[in-house]
């Protein structure tokens, strides 16, 4: 098939599951709503966004989607395959204030400042303009993943949390306070697997600046086969796809409900 007049659907392959490096853990209320519907509607409707690593790829967004095809017992999965960034960004968290500055200053794997530190691990903001920051107490890159880890505990249990763009300049509303996360680079992301840990679910984040959305593939065409003959199907389904003009280009900023 020629090359696609919309350069990420070239991006687009089918990669196994086992060559897919996870730096994030995850949800489990989010990952049995991800599996239930991938298997209700039989189809893969988001690529993983991932990017060379090695012989490997670094999943940059779409660990729940990984891990809900690997517990569906397919072996292959449908990505799109980005340039490693030099950095990732990081959401940021809104919370709700009441007892959370306590909570933090509690927590015996980090030690909190009313002055950034180096090494800021997070910053609280809140509503009245307070900032309190707070640093892994041990040196090193384990001991900053377990400090993320540690402030898992002053989240609310079963609460929705809402991510927020931090270049989105979004102030705390009433009762609220806003966590802002440290970033990492790519190479920190995979050390931290390397070392057999994973960050925080819903930490970083990776802009896509053309991401594929709603591909809809079929989970039969990912259960099982060699790479190379399912890539040729993905090419077909593709060039179908545009045939049909199911396939739509949006140069301007997307808001979408999910």
């Amino acid at each position: 098939m020629a090359r696609s007049a919309i350069p990420a659907l070239d991006a687009l392959r089918i990669v196994e599951l086992s060559c897919l490096i996870l730096h994030e853990d995850h949800d489990p209320a989010r990952l049995a709503r991800v599996r239930d519907g991938i298997r209700d509607e039989a189809v893969q409707r988001n690529p993983v966004i991932a990017a060379p690593y090695g012989d490997r790829y670094l999943v940059l967004d779409g660990a729940h989607r990984v891990r809900a095809l690997t517990e569906l017992g397919l072996r292959l999965a449908l990505v799109q395959i980005i340039a490693l960034p030099e950095s990732a960004e990081s959401w940021g968290h809104l919370l709700p204030a009441e007892g959370l500055e306590d909570a933090l200053r509690a927590l015996p794997e980090v030690s909190t400042s009313t002055r950034r530190p180096e090494a800021c691990l997070v910053e609280a903001r809140f509503r009245d303009g307070r900032r309190l920051y707070a640093r892994a107490r041990g040196e090193g890159l384990v001991e900053t993943v377990r400090g993320l880890k540690a402030l898992g505990s002053i989240y609310p249990k079963g609460g929705v949390v809402r991510r927020i763009d931090p270049e989105a300049d979004v102030d705390p509303g009433e009762g609220e306070a806003l966590l802002l996360y440290r970033s990492f680079s790519p190479r920190e992301l995979a050390e931290v697997v390397d070392r057999g840990e994973v960050l925080p679910a819903g930490i970083t984040r990776f802009p896509v600046p053309e991401r594929v959305l709603n591909v809809r593939y079929p989970l039969a065409l990912l259960e099982d086969g060699e790479t190379g003959a399912r890539n040729a199907e993905l090419r077909s389904f593709v060039g179908e796809s545009l045939e049909k003009n199911r396939v739509r280009y949006y140069a301007e900023p997307v808001v979408l409900f999910e």
